[in-house]
């Protein structure tokens, strides 16, 4: 017998004890109280709060906290809607919205990005936007910058811990991108952790997604947020900012 079956023979024999002590003493607990405090049926006991059968105890009725506590969260949930409707309406802004990004870029226009208003208010509107594209498979982000140029967007891959090698997408600080999205099997989901934003990838169908780059944004990591398959953890690209 080696050390270790030796060692792990003797934790078992524990284990085995310490199991049966917790054992007798739950159930010799659980016997005790359950005929001790068994009542007569048909006696009398004493009832000093009052209490009947399906009435709820008066002693804890209190109206003023019902209404807070009915009040007060509907009052947050209006509150909450308030403050993210706008930034809420850009980050799903309708393609072609003069409002929010404007209209597709032509050759040499850049977009201007600004992110105007402060607080809760702020949005990042555009004069105009470029398009690229955004696949997804298991397990991997694939990009296509399509006929933008390299300053604009390009891409290359590159190895980083825990996730492997991954593909880089390389976007121009300033600019916002439409990316037009599908998938060649499941539902994916790409999160651009310091843009804040996220989409359905779906298969058979496009959906879009708005990446405003604006000034200061820091290279960052692209995750899939919607359950994918076994290699789910690892989906991972890069986002690199260039000015």
């Amino acid at each position: 017998m080696t050390i270790q079956n030796a060692l792990f023979d003797g934790l078992w024999d524990y284990y085995i004890w310490i199991s049966l002590l917790v054992s007798i003493f739950t159930f010799t607990w659980l016997y005790h109280h359950s005929f001790w405090y068994l009542s007569d049926k048909g006696g009398e006991h004493d009832n000093p709060d009052e209490i009947e059968v399906g009435v709820f105890p008066k002693h804890n009725d209190d109206m003023k906290l019902e209404v807070a506590w009915t009040v007060a969260p509907f009052l947050l949930i209006v509150w909450l809607t308030y403050v993210s409707w706008l930034p809420l309406a850009s980050v799903w802004a309708p393609v072609d919205d003069p409002d929010f990004h404007g209209y597709e870029c032509e050759e040499g226009e850049s977009s201007n990005n600004a992110l105007v208003g402060s607080g809760y208010n702020a949005i990042v509107e555009s004069e105009c936007y470029h398009v690229m594209e955004i696949t997804g498979k298991q397990w991997v982000w694939q990009f296509d910058c399509l006929e933008l140029a390299t300053e604009l967007c390009d891409t290359s891959s590159q190895t980083i811990e825990v996730y492997g090698t991954v593909p880089v997408l390389h976007l121009k600080e300033g600019e916002t991108y439409l990316a037009i999205m599908t998938s060649e099997d499941v539902t994916h989901a790409p999160w651009f952790l310091g843009l804040g934003t996220k989409e359905d990838v779906l298969y058979g169908q496009d959906t879009s997604l708005w990446l405003t780059v604006v000034e200061g944004t820091s290279d960052q990591v692209i995750l899939c947020t919607e359950y994918c398959g076994d290699a789910h953890s690892v989906m991972a690209a890069m986002l690199n900012v260039h000015s």
